[in-house]
């Protein structure tokens, strides 16, 4: 069992389990040697005294703050930095693979081992009694009794909405004494049961279990139906726990508080209320064979939302429409929700926590194939708050995705807007270290091919937060990101963020402070690319820049590259006036190992530029007191 707080005790004893299990458990995973170029690199500049010093100011200020909830996989980070993107690595591997098969329960089972719980698939496998009612009761019974610590489900799900309306307008989220203990009585969460649950709703949803459930009733029924729901159907049962129907192969309107629809055939209409669980409906599940759907949440919560409960949306074939507000898409809220997308070219647009995003829970969107449209600015596309793991997981297509334009920035700055997307972990941050500090847990976005769009404001792809690790894995494609302030592969106070791309001709555009391995207080960023000809639009700091107690490392595997504009520090540069008052240099470092002729901007430092090596030390002076804030390496080959 994990100890809700992260004390120094805890540090130290992940620091051992780090250290005895390094090197054990890694996969292979294409051409990544220049992970092992860059652990290499610190040895011989000798700069793993550095390393280690930032390793113990860590813990110091984490033993000072006290964060609950950080997952040993989380503490390992902080104990063993240079593990940080193999353990990415090893992880999103897992996860294109079972994308790539269809297997969503071990995408689940991920998450699960993120989170430091059991594995939730069923040992027994698929229920050995075909029966769906009998089935779906027992499931039902097993959520509510996911919730016997925690609370009323009812009252949890208006504390959960009010918690979440105070998050998309700041991140202090504990100055409320309501959301403190929210925060709390969700730690005694059953979060293995709501999980196993999912798996078990996925079997439902899979064409063997469709197939037999079609011929239950091959006639038209013409009993009664719940109101709000029109078109033909084969089957409709009401149970205590929302209605069960099968719906025909024309098409449907489908509006009521459901526990389980198939539906054959047909372009139909799905609302929030159909798609979701919520107090009067623990356990939830669509399965949508075909046609041109359009699904449509207006209200708070819908298309694939675990709220206080499990909810499952699948949909098999189709160019659908899924339109939706808050909590959305494969979102999790105190609960699982996953929304499942087989092929078409299909539309999503939420206005925040949607396309695989939780707080306390789990929240997955798994779109397989088709060129799709998503739209959502505010904590989504991948977003993980406390006790969470949300994904969004894309199996291939040319795919275009927004994530701003709509929540100001909170530093005012007109122009720009608030993001918290595209793999992005929060953690819920207090300034007075007395007060309950959560630690984020992971946003995970994971791109397996296609020529993508992406756009995120502030706080976006591969941000961390306060414990949280963001990620961002593309596997393949010739894509264009654009981000704002901290974005690509940063962080702030605490935070992990991580882009791993494999292959690609990529344009990467950050020129505001904070961005493709720059970061901020305590935190470490890490960016690779491991191949194709790339450019590079830094500012501020980025490259490599490392800033107040902090590690950045830039890496480049490969190509002729072009960095068109840097920032200060940069190209791995390190250091800021904070470090000198703190006593502990930052760390950065740049290697472009690509063997290529690069292009290089003339207002880069002396001596950066091709087949060269340079080691930065950084002083800085204050007051009275004079040092190095900041050791760093570039290096091109």
């Amino acid at each position: 069992m994990v100890p809700h707080r992260f004390s120094a005790v805890y540090f130290l004893w992940a620091i051992g389990v780090a250290m005895s299990s390094s090197g054990s458990t890694q996969e292979s995973s294409g051409d990544w040697e220049i992970l092992a170029q860059t652990r290499a690199l610190v040895a011989a500049k000798e700069l793993h005294s550095t390393e280690k010093s930032l390793i113990k100011a860590w813990a110091r200020y984490i033993d000072r703050v006290q964060p609950r909830g950080v997952s040993i996989s989380t503490a390992k980070m902080f104990a063993q930095p240079f593990s940080a993107p193999t353990t990415a690595l090893v992880r999103t591997d897992r996860i294109a693979r079972s994308g790539a098969r269809g297997s969503w329960d071990l995408v689940l089972a991920e998450a699960a081992g993120i989170l430091d719980l059991q594995s939730p698939i069923p040992n027994t496998g698929p229920p050995q009694d075909p029966a769906l009612v009998p089935h779906l009761a027992q499931l039902a019974e097993r959520c509510e009794a996911a919730f016997k610590d925690v609370g009323t489900r009812s009252e949890l799900g208006a504390d959960m909405h009010a918690l979440l309306e105070t998050l998309s307008k700041t991140v202090y989220v504990h100055e409320e004494e309501a959301h403190q203990q929210l925060s709390m009585k969700a730690e005694h969460l059953d979060r293995v049961a709501l999980l196993t649950i999912a798996c078990e709703l996925l079997y439902w949803s899979t064409p063997s279990a469709a197939s037999i459930l079609e011929n239950v009733s091959p006639g038209i029924y013409r009993g009664p139906r719940p109101e709000g729901v029109t078109g033909e159907l084969r089957m409709a049962a009401e149970t205590p726990y929302g209605w069960v129907l099968i719906g025909g192969r024309g098409p449907n309107h489908y509006d009521a508080d459901v526990a389980y629809i198939l539906d054959l055939g047909g372009d139909d209409f799905y609302s929030g209320r159909a798609t979701r669980s919520s107090a009067n409906v623990p356990v939830n599940l669509i399965v949508d064979r075909s046609g041109t759907d359009h699904y449509q949440a207006s209200e708070y919560g819908g298309l694939g939302a675990g709220i206080v409960g499990v909810s499952v949306l699948v949909d098999h074939s189709g160019n659908d429409a899924y339109e939706a507000g808050r909590l959305a898409c494969g979102a999790g809220a105190l609960g699982v929700g996953v929304l499942v997308d087989y092929d078409g070219n299909d539309t999503y647009s939420a206005d925040s926590f949607a396309l695989g995003s939780a707080v306390f829970g789990v929240g997955l969107c798994l779109d397989r194939l088709g060129n799709d449209q998503m739209t959502s600015p505010l904590y989504s596309m991948g977003f993980g708050g406390p006790l969470s793991v949300g994904m969004l997981v894309d199996g291939a297509g040319d795919d275009k995705r927004v994530a701003r334009g709509v929540y100001p920035s909170p530093y005012g700055t007109e122009g720009q807007f608030n993001a918290g997307s595209m793999g992005a972990g929060l953690g819920f941050r207090m300034l007075d270290p007395s007060l309950v500090q959560a630690a984020g847990g992971w946003g995970i976005l994971v791109d397996c091919a296609g020529d993508d769009i992406n756009q995120v404001g502030e706080f976006g792809f591969g941000m961390g937060y306060f414990f949280g690790v963001g990620i961002v894995r593309d596997l393949a494609g010739n894509d264009s990101t654009e981000a704002s302030r901290y974005g690509i592969a940063t962080g702030a106070h605490f935070g992990v963020g991580i882009v791993l791309d494999d292959n690609g001709d990529d344009q990467w555009s950050a020129p505001y402070t904070a961005g493709i391995a720059g970061n901020w207080d305590l935190t470490m960023s890490f960016f690779a690319d491991c191949a194709g000809e790339d450019t590079y639009r830094g500012g501020g700091i980025c490259l490599g820049g490392a800033t107040i107690t902090s590690l950045a490392c830039f890496m480049d595997g490969g190509g002729k590259d072009s960095y068109e504009q840097g920032g200060d520090p940069a190209f791995g540069q390190a250091g800021h006036p904070k470090d000198l008052g703190r006593g502990v240099a930052s760390l950065g470092i740049f290697l472009d190992a690509g063997g290529a002729e690069d292009s290089y901007p003339d207002a880069a430092p002396e001596q950066v530029g091709n087949n060269s090596e340079r080691v930065f030390e950084r002083t800085e002076k204050a007051e009275d007191k004079s040092g190095i804030s900041g050791r760093g390496i570039f290096v091109d080959r």
